[in-house]
C-alpha cells in the first residue's frame, strides 16, 4: 500500500498532520492517521475509508500540502511528548 504525508492548515500557525495509508480513491483497507494540535492536548486518530462513503481518506491528497516522512514524524515526537489524547 502507498503511504503519503500531508498537512492541512488549520488556523494561525496551526496545522493538522495526515499519515495516508492507501492510495487513490476509497482504498480497501485504508486509513489515516491524524495528528490535531488545535487543542491544548494534541489529540491523535485513526480514520479508515467507508466504502460507502463518498471520499475515502486519500481526499487529503486534493487539499493537504505534501510533507516528508520525517516532517510528520518530528510533528508526531511533538504530539507525544506530553500529553495528548488518542480518539
Amino acid at each position: 500500500m502507498q503511504i503519503a504525508y500531508f498537512k492541512r492548515h488549520q488556523e494561525n500557525n496551526i496545522y493538522h498532520y495526515f499519515k495516508v495509508v492507501g492510495g487513490p480513491g476509497k482504498t480497501k483497507n485504508g486509513y489515516q492517521e491524524v495528528l490535531n494540535f488545535l487543542n491544548d492536548t494534541p489529540l491523535i486518530s485513526i480514520e479508515y475509508n467507508d466504502l460507502s462513503q463518498l471520499t475515502g481518506t486519500w481526499c487529503q491528497y486534493e487539499v493537504g500540502l505534501p510533507i516528508s516522512r520525517e516532517e510528520y514524524e518530528a510533528a508526531f515526537q511533538l504530539a507525544t511528548k506530553g500529553n495528548f489524547e488518542i480518539i
